[in-house]
């Protein structure tokens, strides 16, 4: 007798294997949007890494491929019984099977099971869920309200499941298309990189441009690349490399095979054109029911894709499809298709279509006609690969200046001069008159532009005057270029070169709204980004600055100019030299010297400012001179950049120590400014000679320059004359000895910016900073130098006491801390010279009495000029919890005092251990409230450092790493607590204990 087949037989276990791909990248993205959500939705054509997405999927997968005969609910449960059994548990769906139990009790025990067990199912080719009764196991499967069943489904096509419209409805659905499967240009470039190719920005656009982020194309695109069969650099033309077509291949039988005839010569004639419509192709193809076949073609699950009326084939289908025919045939169909694209008012379409018909004279007359409207967009790359596919004897002197045009956009001056010169008279002087433009070289631009006067009609003079006016501004010469262009004076660069920060600010940063993103050319020198931070590095504002130039290097690296990416470096080492961070800023200047390489020579002019600037503030005159010189001569008649860079460079010796030397630069720097008519830059060079100098002739102008312009001494900006805040006091205070009221009250607004209750006298500014620290270990630094010599050790014993009393304490209190044993007469004698070493240490080079009061009450007085560290961490301990910034605070506080001998020292070490390991608990368990268990586990374990049998620090360290999913961490924790406590004789309280078991049971 023949045994009937169990529920086994009619499955397989090869079903439940998740498929792997060796060398697959990660997906971190799109694995974190699956993630997101309950039930995922993923629905794409073969090859878009559906299955490799899922490889790091966080928590236990289980999976199950469906077939056909899924359709059979019985079948259908027992491949989900046989995914689960993998599981914790997953024995019971089999149990229930074994019993006789319906599919959908099957499907709900393991709906149960997944939930409990935190797994998640993956249901391939979920199109064959479509039966009515398999619906219904999705939906026993998914479960009731309140329950978490996690599920992932793939498809080729999309799903209409009822089940799926209830959970769409309460956001519980998650879907991916190509859109989100589709690597990004990062992921291209980390994808080469792994084979061990290290691609230019450029060949990453093309490589995702030709395969539009097709994954399994890239992988086979980058494996021909790695052994020789494709040039990343020839990409850019699909027509030209045969062997691109061939990428395609490996999956055309999967996606072409199952497709009717006449869909399949429908597709392959249409593979001429790049979009197609129902109209293209009832014109070209004389295809009646054309809308039909294009919609059947998109729902088919093949690489037709829609937008609105417009649909789309990949790419690499196209060559693929396009490589099966004939060349006459080819040449027929872009015929027609160019008559209609002209027809239809299309002539980017019409351009390609006549180019695959040989029609290169009047694809070149399209190309002339339209390319500079296509330049005004932003599309430089299309202008660039059209007049590439444009054969030579076909381009006019017209098509000569719009490539050089095309190029220029792109940065490649060279090669836009070499077409300029090969365009008519005009076009030729026009274009090299821009090249300079662009490139601030006014010397450079006289003769074309001169030339360009003779030739150009009357209707063009407006246009030339604009062009003429900006070199004039580039030159320097502000008032020429307002006479001859009025509207100027509302432009950021004129405001900026006369002075008027103020303005210049204002439209640099509406310049810079919006200006990342989208499709556009680089502006080059014009970019608003780069503009408001080099703005910001001339007021000051460091941070700022630097966030601007890093948008604008990242907006340069995707414009693929390296203009822009060498100015944003040059812009970002200025912000770092504000924030005194001169090894940053030296890396970043020479990275943009070198990019400018090639590119033109003007760009390489800030950087060696700014390289002249750090070599003249570290005393070596030779490269400061060397590379001065080199920047004056790259700055090709721009007399701004000329006053700029002396200025920089006198400014660089002054901060060096070279006073004397500095006065020579100084002055030629003012003179060019003042002759140009920048205000700004002739105040900052008037204010550094007064520094330099301290003649009291210069003491009006340079006080003038004080209050037109607070910012040079109110932070330390580009054109300050000091980077040290004690260095600018000083000078601010001498400014203000000769001040009149009205004055000395508008310079108190700089006092209070440098941290005075208002205008400082010059007997309260020492010149130099002193910071006291008495946590960890106690010492004294002068300017960033540590204090070694003290005179007495007892010196230590005084500062420590006067630091650790703010309000001060009595002289008899003091001497009798530090002298209990001493007779009277003694510990007087003894207390003047400790005092006396002391105020050496804090004081020498200042007014006596500066940071310490002496008599018969002692104090360390208050001063922008005397930092100590425990009153600051006094006022972090007393912020409210949860302040912005307060936990990264107290993460950075010193857990001790320095230990010193002193009577009264070790209550007050023991009073600030106590605050700040609660201080740590309350953060942590603030922070716990929020989900930031990792923060809390920061906070917590550091109070735990303090004192480790802290029973509230230990039990928001369980919760937190309860709540991290680490069990182990949470045993450990309390087994150190228990240990502790017992060696101080105690044991945990019962709410810790109950904590404990309620974390270890659940």
């Amino acid at each position: 007798m023949i045994p009937l087949p169990g529920w086994r037989d009619l499955t397989s276990l090869r079903r439940t294997r998740q498929p792997t791909v060796r060398g697959a990248l990660a997906r971190p993205r799109v694995t974190a949007l699956l993630a997101a959500a309950r039930v995922g939705v993923v629905v794409a054509p073969a090859g878009y890494g559906k299955t490799t997405a899922l490889t790091a999927f966080p928590g236990p997968l289980c999976w199950l491929t469906l077939d056909a005969d899924d359709a059979d609910p019985q079948v259908l449960a027992a491949g989900l019984a046989l995914a689960a059994e993998p599981l914790a548990g997953g024995g019971a769906p089999a149990a229930l099977l074994d019993a006789g139990a319906a599919p959908r009790l099957v499907a709900a025990r393991v709906g149960d099971l997944l939930e409990r067990t935190g797994a998640t199912l993956v249901l391939d080719d979920a199109h064959h869920l479509t039966h009515p009764q398999s619906a219904e196991l999705l939906s026993r499967l998914l479960g009731g309200p309140g329950q978490r069943t996690r599920l992932i489904l793939l498809s080729r096509v999309p799903l209409t499941l009822p089940e799926l419209t209830r959970l769409d409805a309460a956001g519980e659905v998650a879907r991916l298309s190509v859109a989100e499967l589709a690597f990004t240009p990062q992921e291209v470039s980390a994808l080469a990189a792994a084979q061990g190719l290290h691609l230019t920005p450029a060949e990453v656009r093309s490589a995702h441009t030709l395969t539009e982020g097709w994954p399994i194309a890239l992988r086979f695109l980058v494996q021909a690349a790695v052994q020789g069969r494709v040039r990343f650099a020839a990409l850019d033309d699909l027509h030209s490399d045969a062997q691109l077509g061939t990428l395609f291949t490996y999956l055309a039988q999967e996606v072409l095979g199952p497709l009717d005839p006449a869909l399949r010569a429908l597709l392959t004639q249409s593979s001429v054109f790049e979009e197609l419509t129902p109209d293209l192709l009832q014109s070209v193809l004389d295809e009646r029911q054309a809308g039909q076949l294009l919609d059947a073609l998109a729902g088919s699950g093949t690489f037709l894709t829609r937008t609105g009326e417009v649909y789309r084939a990949h790419p690499l289908l196209r060559a693929h499809l396009r490589a099966q025919l004939r060349p006459e045939e080819i040449t027929r169909l872009a015929a027609r298709g160019a008559a209609f694209f002209e027809a239809t008012g299309r002539p980017r379409r019409a351009l390609a279509a006549h180019l695959q018909a040989g029609h290169d004279t009047r694809a070149a007359e399209l190309l002339a006609h339209h390319g500079r409207d296509w330049l005004a967009q932003g599309r430089t790359h299309l202008v660039l690969r059209s007049v590439n596919a444009v054969p030579p004897a076909a381009w006019t002197p017209t098509l000569y200046a719009l490539a050089g045009d095309a190029l220029r956009a792109s940065s490649r001056y060279a090669e836009a001069l070499a077409r300029y010169a090969q365009a008519s008279p005009l076009d030729r002087a026009l274009g090299e008159a821009r090249v300079a433009l662009d490139t601030v070289q006014p010397a450079l631009a006289w003769d074309p532009l001169a030339t360009a006067a003779r030739l150009m009609d009357a209707a063009g003079q407006a246009g030339l005057h604009r062009l003429q006016a900006e070199n004039l501004l580039n030159a320097g010469q502000l008032a020429d270029a307002l006479a001859l262009d009025p509207e100027l004076i509302g432009g950021a660069r004129y405001c900026l070169r006369s002075g008027n920060l103020t303005a210049a600010l204002r439209l640099a940063t509406r310049a810079a709204q919006g200006e990342t993103g989208g499709e556009r050319a680089a502006r080059n020198h014009r970019e608003g980004l780069l503009l408001l931070s080099f703005l910001q590095a001339l007021l000051g504002q460091g941070a700022e600055a630097e966030a601007r130039a890093r948008e604008g290097l990242a907006e340069g690296v995707r414009l693929e100019s390296p203009f822009v990416q060498s100015l944003a470096l040059a812009r970002l080492g200025h912000a770092l030299l504000i924030q005194n961070d001169l090894t940053g800023a030296a890396q970043v200047y020479r990275e943009a010297f070198e990019m400018a390489r090639g590119v033109a020579g003007r760009l390489q002019v800030e950087p060696l400012m700014g390289l002249t600037v750090i070599a003249a503030r570290s005393g070596d005159a030779g490269s400061a001179n060397v590379q001065l010189q080199d920047a004056l001569e790259r700055s090709s008649g721009d007399r701004y950049m000329a006053g700029l860079l002396m200025l920089s460079a006198g400014l660089g010796q002054l901060q060096g120590g070279f006073p004397e030397q500095a006065q020579a630069r100084l002055g030629e720097a003012r003179a060019l400014l003042a002759g140009i008519g920048d205000r700004f830059g002739q105040g900052a060079a008037e204010l550094a000679l007064y520094a330099a100098g301290r003649t009291p002739e210069l003491a009006v102008s340079a006080r003038a320059a004080a209050l037109q312009y607070p910012s040079l001494l109110a932070t330390y900006s580009l054109l300050s004359p000091f980077p040290e805040r004690a260095q600018r006091a000083v000078l601010l205070a001498r400014l203000g000895e000769g001040a009149s009221t009205e004055e000395a009250l508008a310079l108190g607004a700089v006092g209070r910016a440098l941290g005075y209750a208002a205008l400082p006298r010059p007997d309260q500014v020492p010149g130099f900073e002193v910071d006291v620290r008495v946590l960890g270990r106690l010492t004294v630094s002068r300017s960033g130098r540590e204090q070694r010599d003290w005179g007495r050790a007892k010196a230590r014993d005084l500062l420590l006491l006067l630091a650790l009393h703010p309000d001060g304490l009595a002289r008899e209190v003091a001497q009798d801390l530090l002298f209990p044993d001493a007779d009277p007469p003694v510990a007087e004698r003894n207390f003047r010279v400790i005092l006396h070493a002391l105020g050496q240490v804090l004081e020498e080079g200042a007014v006596s009495g500066t940071f310490l009061e002496r008599g018969d009450w002692l104090r360390l007085r208050p001063s922008p000029d005397l930092r100590v560290d425990i009153q600051a961490a006094w006022a972090v301990l007393g912020s409210p919890v949860g302040s912005a910034g307060r936990l990264t605070e107290l993460l950075a506080l010193p857990l001790r005092l320095a230990e010193v001998a002193l009577e009264g020292v070790q209550e007050a070490a023991a009073q600030y251990v106590n605050r700040l390991s609660d201080a740590l608990v309350a953060e942590a368990a603030a922070a716990l409230g929020h989900g930031d268990s990792e923060r809390a586990i920061q906070a917590a374990e550091r109070a735990l450092m303090l004192d480790p049998a802290h029973e509230p620090a230990t039990r928001v360290l369980m919760r937190s790493m309860h709540l991290a999913g680490n069990p182990a961490a949470v045993a450990r924790r309390y087994s150190a607590l228990t240990t502790a406590l017992a060696n101080l004789g105690l044991s945990p309280l019962p709410e810790t204990v109950a904590l404990y078991r309620a974390l270890t049971e659940l």
